[in-house]
């Protein structure tokens, strides 16, 4: 979960994934993933796909650091393909003083209880069919650990107008995400995000990690979008788990979730994940997408890492 505040160790190992971290230089490695899937469903659409290559370079020179993401997803056109979009995840340089983490560039959003990338994930699937929760940004970010066991990062956001392009075309935003550890393995986070042409969001959930067991709830307020995630995972042995996800999406007003005003959607997942080796993981998963037709899908993926 890059970018993002911890608040439990389980976040650290989600899906019995590691990193290599194959290092190139003293101060330059290199990590990454390949995640290709089969799926199929009621309707038919039965597809193979060569879903994400992300290969990541790290460098780490004492107090500062620059991390840069190359990404390729299926949909990626290499004759047309948009840098910022298609190719760059996320690139920014970040520096460490007095226990204050200051980042710019190109950056994934703090908010949200998922990661944004398969080694991340407790599924093979994202929870929401069209999420309201930011993605990357351009903009400069600032955390710091306040004590053992809580944390603080604030975000400015912006794709030009705040930096003195009035004629840009982007939002500016200010992001803020706190973290806590509670203790007894309760975590909590809450974040918000005001962005000056479009509707504010309010995000918030909590953990409770016992034993092989790991809980979650998450919502995601919007001005006209609500959306709700409880989640169940369940690590039966050392390379094994499997998890039950309730997501429950409604549109009170023009909304940005694919839902006519009005509207909802529950969709069930359950997904089983496999550690064949240290860097490959086999994750299957059947889904009840909440359509209107009531539409099952059928998926297995393989994710490699490195």
């Amino acid at each position: 979960m890059k970018n993002k505040i911890a608040i439990t160790s389980a976040f650290l190992a989600a899906s019995s994934f590691s990193f290599a971290e194959i290092a190139l230089t003293e101060n330059l490695s290199v990590e990454g993933f390949v995640q290709t899937s089969y799926t199929d469903s009621d309707a038919g659409d039965a597809s193979f796909d060569l879903n994400e290559v992300e290969v990541r370079f790290l460098f780490d020179s004492g107090a500062v650091s620059a991390q840069i993401d190359l990404e390729l997803t299926g949909d990626a056109n290499l004759d047309n393909a948009n840098v910022n979009e298609e190719i760059i995840d996320q690139a920014f340089i970040s520096y460490d003083t007095h226990g204050v983490t200051v980042s710019a560039g190109l950056m994934d959003s703090q908010l949200g209880f998922e990661a944004f990338e398969a080694p991340g994930l407790y599924t093979g699937t994202f929870a929401y069919n069209a999420t309201q929760l930011p993605g990357t940004d351009l903009g400069i970010k600032v955390t710091k650990q306040l004590d053992e066991v809580s944390s603080l990062g604030v975000a400015f956001i912006d794709e030009g107008s705040f930096l003195g392009d009035e004629s840009a075309a982007g939002d500016t935003a200010i992001e803020v995400a706190y973290g806590r550890d509670l203790g007894n393995g309760f975590g909590a986070f809450v974040g918000y995000r005001s962005d000056v042409n479009s509707d504010d969001l309010i995000n918030a959930y909590v953990t409770y990690e016992t034993g092989a067991w790991l809980f979650a709830a998450e919502i995601a307020d919007g001005e006209d979008d609500t959306d709700l995630q409880l989640l169940a995972n369940y690590a039966y042995s050392a390379n094994a788990s499997v998890t039950l996800r309730y997501t429950a999406e409604e549109n009170d007003g023009d909304g940005n979730n694919g839902l006519d005003a009005g509207d909802d959607r529950d969709i069930v997942t359950l997904a089983h994940n496999l550690a064949l080796a240290d860097n490959l993981s086999l994750i299957t998963e059947f889904t009840d997408n909440g359509s209107d037709d009531d539409e099952n899908e059928f998926g297995v993926a393989l994710l490699f890492t490195f």
